[in-house]
């Protein structure tokens, strides 16, 4: 355990967008308030590590904060060896937690894993066997548990505002075909673009179920999807970069202080790369992708919650492409993510009607300041503090989503969790 007086050491491992574009500037941003520094990097593509670096450290100059002095490493077991290392954050592709989380845990240094845990059950299993085993909870990146609007929903539904908790919605309508255009595209990368997101939306089920029952947990899900809009094409070109195409989902080089995913590679490195799972062009219609891009899926819990997701990922831009519908006895709330606001209506024991205007001063960073309050927890867990959302709801999470997958496979066979 770290004293407030020592800088928390971290090494990054897998250093792209989440990784960098997100946790690794918030650190730059905060890191002399919080005691915290990143002295290490890992990451398969040797190039893209001083780019990060170059980047983190104009944005610590920027913040008046020192530059770091970073270790590049290309095997991740030689991060977590590293002396001047005292916590492990993991952001690399989903089919490769395992191989780094593991060691991790077992190395007695605190870990941060991003969502998913992993691609596969038996992969997310074993993560959580060796958390268990190490004595060694680690902290995850489910972001809506950090951002400001969500933290205030689980307190309106913590006070009985609605009554008893019956029923949930999340409707994600999603500008999101990067999922066809970069390593998500296959389920052996990324457990599938399903897995991806909507772990996001089943460990906020278990959150709010647990509010009422701490043992509340799904039981069975059906579930319909499939590919309705990115279907192959026998002429789809290989990438954007070599198609003349009018296209609404081309992508185009987007630097990093944009954080737009949906633009494709976030610096010039991409250009030059010739391995498709390394690239951020990937034509959508073209062949080996196997993941979906819509689903409806359908969740009952053991104490007659009923949780719903709706969602695909060529919707339009717009603010109310997620949102979070709850319905309880006594009124229903609906939290729409993109504007910070949620709307209440009561029924009993009197008619009302009010909406809460929640943006945090940090609302129009990334993940909507979650990730600002995000880093400032992951300062706080690697000095000792406890971990607000550890292995455990990280395995239910992808296990829940790997069911309906099972479930879509089997054209709406009712599968038991």
């Amino acid at each position: 355990m770290k004293s407030n007086d020592t800088s928390i050491r971290v090494g990054i491992i897998g250093t792209g967008s989440r990784g960098i574009t997100c946790i690794g500037r918030q650190i730059a941003e905060q890191a002399s308030v919080l005691g915290i520094t990143i002295t290490a990097f890992c990451n398969r593509t040797a190039s893209r590590m001083q780019i990060a670096l170059d980047e983190l450290n104009d944005v610590a100059r920027e913040s008046g904060n020192e530059p770091f002095e970073v270790s590049f490493y290309e095997d991740s077991l030689d991060l977590i060896a590293d002396e001047n290392v005292d916590l492990i954050i993991i952001t690399s592709p989903t089919a490769a937690h395992a191989e780094a989380a593991i060691p991790a845990l077992q190395s007695g240094k605190k870990v941060y894993l991003d969502k998913p845990i992993a691609h596969t059950l038996a992969d997310s299993q074993a993560i959580r066997e060796a958390e268990e085993a190490a004595g060694n909870p680690m902290i995850m990146g489910f972001t809506r548990r950090y951002e400001t609007p969500w933290l205030k929903l689980h307190e309106i539904i913590r006070s009985g505002k609605i009554g008893d908790l019956k029923m949930m919605l999340i409707r994600a309508v999603l500008p999101y075909s990067f999922y066809f255009q970069t390593w998500h595209r296959t389920r052996a990368v990324s457990g599938g673009a399903l897995n991806d997101k909507g772990s996001h939306y089943t460990d906020v089920f278990n959150w709010f179920a647990e509010i009422a029952d701490p043992n509340a947990q799904a039981n069975k899900v059906n579930a319909f999807g499939g590919r309705n809009v990115f279907i192959e094409e026998e002429d789809a070109p290989e990438f954007c970069a070599v198609c003349d195409r009018d296209c609404p989902y081309r992508v185009t080089l987007a630097m990093p202080d944009t954080q737009d995913q949906m633009k494709g590679a976030v610096d010039a490195s991409y250009e030059t790369e010739t391995d498709p799972a390394k690239r951020k062009d990937n034509c959508v219609y073209k062949s080996g992708a196997d993941i979906f891009d819509h689903a409806s899926i359908h969740y009952q819990y053991n104490n007659g919650i009923v949780a719903s997701i709706f969602y695909n990922v060529y919707g339009p831009q717009a603010d109310d492409e997620e949102t979070l519908e709850l319905v309880g006895t006594k009124g229903r709330i609906i939290l729409t993510r993109l504007r910070g606001e949620i709307d209440i209506v009561t029924d009993y024991p009197d008619k009302s009607h009010e909406v809460i205007h929640c943006k945090s001063d940090d609302f129009e960073t990334s993940h909507f300041g979650a990730d600002k309050r995000l880093v400032q927890e992951i300062a706080a867990f690697a000095r000792g503090g406890k971990s607000p959302v550890d292995g455990r709801y990280g395995l239910e999470a992808t296990r829940m989503i790997l069911a309906a997958m099972e479930s879509i496979d089997e054209d709406g066979k009712t599968v038991a969790l």
